[in-house]
């Protein structure tokens, strides 16, 4: 068995993962580390509500990454898909006879 037939029948079994689920999960954190830090200013400082308007703001910056990575990889797998249809159809020996 050749070393590339071990490689795709790997990256096709591998199941891939959706940041969906992670970033719906950060964004109510995101949304309600502000309003914490709003209504308790007075009892935790000045300190811990910059750090908690900072932690939220990784957060969103976080779940923008997460969704701008997965498009990323939506347009690449549709790059790719047009790219492997594009070779086949150039394989094919008949491929202008059916069009």
């Amino acid at each position: 068995m050749s070393i590339l037939k071990l490689t795709a029948s790997s990256e096709e079994g591998a199941p891939r993962s959706t940041t969906a689920p992670t970033t719906a999960a950060l964004l109510p954190l995101a949304v309600m580390l502000p309003a914490v830090t709003v209504m308790s200013h007075d009892r935790f400082g000045v300190a811990a509500s910059v750090a908690l308007v900072v932690v939220s703001l990784v957060l969103v910056a976080a779940g923008g990454t997460l969704v701008a990575r997965t498009a990323a990889r939506a347009d690449a797998d549709a790059i790719r898909a047009r790219r492997d249809a594009d070779v086949l159809d150039a394989l094919e020996p008949l491929a202008g006879a059916r069009r």
